[in-house]
């Protein structure tokens, strides 16, 4: 590899810290680096916290003069990077141990895309995050070893290694400008063209646990963004690997949308309160965005 570009999507957060950590990793690997950092039109309060940042030697800092979304953001940074391996991390995470950077290169060379994981501390769980906490604990936040046995479907974007040419060949649909799914567009287009993730013990911390109803409402724009996904074309098989909305059209064909609906509507409250509970249950997690789908 000629060298490392970290790139950081910034939006209201102050990465100071993540971007510290980083840069004194980064000057002991003993290859070229970089930190391209893109701020997606965030408050006045915090451009101007993250700003000292450009004063860091690998620190290349960038503004953007209107909010373009998760999914353009990404490729502008891919643009911005020198390098041919680009590490891309979320802005809300922190690094686990001192290693971080040093095992992402001691694989660099022998896989296209790496997927390092993520986890979070026990003490970040209270009452106002459990159903968040929950999710992610049971379903998402795995060891290698069980990502590998579904590497596409385990992949997010959170903190990923790619090869430059491998996402300017296949970029982040920037249709997708609402939240959600943009990561799912892209492992998608990876598994059909055969390029395999590698799945690695290289995890950061995901700082930032959304409170209850801050993740339900997030929930629910990722359900609405579902349905652009949906009428996409280039976005067909993904949209038929998509498990709800698999459901949503076998009750479609059966002509119970409707109903659904109306059953949604009519429990909507109570179970928003047992996800906002101290004992959220999963299940009906999965009927809250079945159920919000066929409102739609």
């Amino acid at each position: 590899m000629n060298g490392l570009s970290i790139n950081i999507p910034v939006y209201n957060t102050d990465i100071r810290q993540l971007v510290k950590d980083l840069h004194e990793q980064a000057t002991h690997l003993g290859i070229p680096c970089e930190i391209v950092i893109a701020d997606d039109y965030s408050t006045a309060e915090t451009k101007e916290v993250n700003k000292e940042l450009a004063d860091l030697s690998l620190v290349i800092y960038h503004e953007m003069e209107e909010n373009i979304g998760r999914a353009k953001i990404r490729n502008c940074l891919c643009a911005y990077a020198q390098y041919d391996t680009l590490l891309f991390l979320d802005c809300d995470v922190r690094m686990v141990d001192d290693q971080f950077l040093k095992r992402y290169v001691e694989c660099a060379n022998e896989h296209d895309v790496v997927f390092g994981g993520y986890c979070y501390k026990e003490e970040q769980k209270n009452d106002n995050n459990l159903l968040r906490w929950t999710y992610d604990t049971r379903l998402r936040t795995h060891d290698a070893a069980t990502r590998s046995k579904s590497p596409y479907t385990s992949f997010s974007t959170v903190n990923f290694l790619i090869r430059k040419p491998i996402l300017a060949a296949h970029p982040f649909n920037e249709k997708l400008s609402k939240y959600g799914h943009e990561d799912s567009q892209l492992r998608s287009e990876l598994e059909v063209e055969g390029i395999k993730i590698h799945h690695i013990d290289n995890p950061v911390y995901h700082w930032h646990l959304d409170e209850n109803k801050s993740f339900l409402e997030k929930t629910r724009k990722g359900v609405e963004n579902m349905l652009i996904v949906a009428e996409l074309p280039e976005c067909e098989r993904l949209a038929n690997s998509m498990t709800l909305l698999k459901h949503y059209n076998r009750f479609k064909k059966w002509h119970l949308t409707g109903i659904l609906s109306v059953v949604f509507r009519i429990t909507r409250k109570l179970v928003e309160w047992n996800l906002c509970s101290t004992k959220p249950i999963l299940a009906l997690y999965q009927w809250y965005k079945l159920g919000y789908l066929c409102t739609l």
